[in-house]
């Protein structure tokens, strides 16, 4: 669903080539994310046979194949931007490719998405604060490390927090 979802947000822009998707995903999620060619292709083919994209083969110097969107893929998108995101390890993931494809949705659903964004992290950080309490109070160095590692935690959902809450007051305002 993810590599789907990203996809087809990125086909919502423009036509693709395969190396220009695989780029875009590395920059939506941070350069340790990559999907290979050998994962890639093949989803593209399967998208093709379900008819959310067409595929051309386009001969510049060498053989590239590039994605175009369908009808049927655009209401795919639309589709799995509707759907709450999952709990789990892939869920930062699936929220930074909806927050990067989101400015095809409605306002309304745009301020959802963000919101619920809002609500992810706030319970990051509810589960955090007792956690780094408790290992506070425990005098073990492992658990000092473990502390501040949290508070990195902690920091990181309180900053993604703000920048939501930023995001969401200026989405209004956009032109």
């Amino acid at each position: 669903m993810m590599n789907e979802l990203f996809i087809l947000g990125e086909l919502m822009e423009a036509p693709q080539i395969g190396y220009h998707l695989r780029s875009a995903l590395q920059v939506s999620l941070g350069r340790n994310r990559k999907i290979s060619f050998g994962v890639l292709y093949p989803l593209l083919d399967k998208m093709a046979d379900q008819g959310l994209v067409t595929i051309e083969t386009i001969e510049d110097g060498r053989t590239q194949k590039q994605a175009t969107i369908t009808p049927k893929g655009q209401a795919r998108f639309f589709e799995l931007m509707r759907e709450d995101v999952p709990e789990g390890a892939k869920n930062r993931d699936i929220y930074l490719i909806k927050l990067d494809a989101m400015q095809h949705l409605p306002l309304v659903d745009q301020q959802e998405l963000l919101k619920s964004f809002i609500r992810e992290q706030q319970k990051t950080v509810d589960e955090l604060l007792p956690l780094i309490k408790e290992f506070a109070a425990d005098e073990k160095i492992d658990h000092w490390y473990a502390e501040k590692k949290q508070e990195l935690k902690l920091s990181e959902a309180n900053l993604a927090i703000d920048w939501a809450t930023n995001f969401l007051n200026d989405l209004p305002y956009r032109k």
